[in-house]
């Protein structure tokens, strides 16, 4: 079972409570040691949180995630969560006080071993866009003589904040520096959305 993991003490970079979870969420997808994408809840990245601990917990895709594209996989996580029912009986004390505590606030994507190095080349940013855009597929990166094996992290918060991290290796993560655009961006807001107001009406927040 995924435990959160508070993210306080991270490196922002530049982004607040959103860098630090999503510095948090690659630094995880790394050792987690699962083929696919990961998908990861960011908890009081915003400002006034209700208890001050920025935080982030491993959201259980279940066994079909590794066969499934990042924009297919959020598109169900999306439509999952708005189908998934307000339970009619009112949660124990103890969940009622992590929640009242832990304000959803940020989702981050994690794709591993996409080869892509976006501060290496024309054409090795143009990979990253292709994938923030939903249009990179298996192989592009073969066409790319400049990019290497990495892990990419992209992260979203209820203010529209935007943030892409990548690591090469067990290398330190580094900001992507352009302008955080495309459909799979689209599609982390949606799941954010969704998970905020499931969250808001199951604990009556």
């Amino acid at each position: 079972m995924s435990m959160i993991q508070p993210a306080t003490t991270l490196p922002d970079h530049g982004c607040g409570g959103l860098g630090r979870v999503t510095h948090g969420a690659l630094t995880s997808s790394l050792s987690d040691a699962h083929d696919g994408p990961g998908l990861y809840l960011g908890y009081n990245t915003l400002p006034d949180p209700p208890f001050p601990l920025t935080a982030y917990l491993s959201y259980d895709l279940g066994p079909q995630a590794a066969a499934l594209d990042p924009e297919t996989l959020l598109r169900m996580g999306a439509d999952s969560i708005r189908a998934q029912p307000v339970p009619d009986e009112p949660w124990d004390e103890a969940h009622q006080r992590l929640a009242a505590t832990m304000r959803v606030d940020a989702v981050v994507l994690t794709a591993v071993a996409h080869a892509m190095e976006p501060g290496s080349s024309q054409a090795a940013r143009a990979l990253l866009a292709n994938l923030a855009e939903g249009y990179y597929r298996e192989g592009d990166a073969e066409t790319c003589v400049d990019a290497r094996e990495t892990a990419v992290a992209l992260g979203v918060d209820r203010a529209g904040t935007r943030v892409v991290l990548v690591a090469d290796g067990d290398a330190a993560s580094t900001r992507v520096e352009a302008e955080a655009k495309g459909v799979l961006f689209d599609l982390l807001g949606e799941v954010l959305d969704a998970q905020y107001s499931w969250t808001r009406a199951a604990f009556a927040l």
